[in-house]
């Protein structure tokens, strides 16, 4: 395969929005346990390491097991 393979093929700007589809609900998710350190299970500090590497699954279990239902 040569390099003019990948640089023929035609760009989508879609390409672009995927990234931003996955980091913005992670962004928010850390401002949100930024600014109500209050968690259940686990410190704050875990909880932030848990969002941002764990993506999808980290997201949904700081929203289901991680977030104090007293705010």
């Amino acid at each position: 395969m040569s390099a003019d393979s990948f640089s023929s093929s035609p760009s989508t700007p879609w390409v672009a929005l995927v990234p931003l589809i996955a980091l913005v609900p992670a962004v928010l998710c850390m401002i949100d346990i930024v600014r109500h350190p209050d968690t259940r299970s686990l410190t704050p500090q875990a909880w932030l390491a848990i969002c941002a590497f764990g993506n999808v699954f980290g997201l949904v279990a700081y929203r289901k097991f991680g977030r104090n239902e007293n705010r």
